[in-house]
């Protein structure tokens, strides 16, 4: 994120001069820089992993938002789509059933196996249980301040086979129980969810950058 700024700087995009080229990012960019906002202004927000019915027909698309807290409840920001008309969707206050976070998605398709395919990147026919999956873990990162990219992985997100429905039972406890505390912080608390606290952050992933696998480390807090 540091570099794209210095990029958007050098180009004058922080100053408004809309004759410069334009710096292209993720709906992850776009939301982290939402989040920085809010946060240098003293509101709490935060960066949400989830999955978008209205980007493409029939798809619940990969998909990043701001989240932040009015002082009563979480409010969902779509910052890559408020500009543009036509938008089926108030990008400013997503409503949650056009928004599902990963632990929605997953308990979705947990009741409904056969929409499952529906979830991923349409455009890189990328999708199903496994993608959710991987979902749930940088959800989690997130919530808990370590906002990484769409295509990182570790731990358990990064032994589970895209080819593969036969998960040990240990796999799919664990996913579940993750799942459930992620479901809890939709509705709980100003701040970083308790339920999350103890959950493990990774201090590396297998990133996925141009398509093949990058083993990188990390350094947080």
């Amino acid at each position: 994120m540091a570099k794209l700024l210095s990029v958007a700087a050098e180009r004058g995009l922080l100053e408004g001069d809309s004759a410069q080229p334009k710096v292209g990012g993720v709906c992850r960019d776009f939301a982290l820089l939402a989040v920085s906002g809010f946060r240098e202004r003293g509101i709490p927000a935060r960066l949400r992993v989830g999955f978008a019915d209205y980007l493409a027909p029939g798809r619940w698309e990969d998909h990043w938002l701001c989240e932040w807290h009015d002082g009563g409840r979480w409010k969902r920001l779509d910052v890559e789509f408020a500009a543009i008309e036509g938008c089926s969707v108030d990008t400013l206050d997503v409503p949650r059933e056009r928004f599902l976070t990963a632990s929605e998605a997953w308990f979705r398709i947990r009741d409904e196996p056969e929409i499952a395919s529906r979830f991923g990147v349409s455009s890189l026919d990328l999708g199903g249980e496994w993608f959710v999956a991987g979902s749930l873990f940088r959800d989690m990162a997130a919530l808990r301040r370590l906002e990484l990219k769409p295509w990182d992985y570790w731990g358990l997100s990064e032994n589970l086979s895209r080819d593969s429905t036969e998960w040990p039972l240990q796999a799919r406890t664990t996913l579940d129980r993750l799942a459930s505390r992620l479901k809890s912080a939709d509705v709980h608390g100003d701040g970083e969810p308790e339920a999350l606290a103890d959950w493990p952050l990774p201090n590396r992933v297998v990133s996925f950058p141009h398509g093949e696998p990058v083993t990188v480390l990390l350094r947080h807090s």
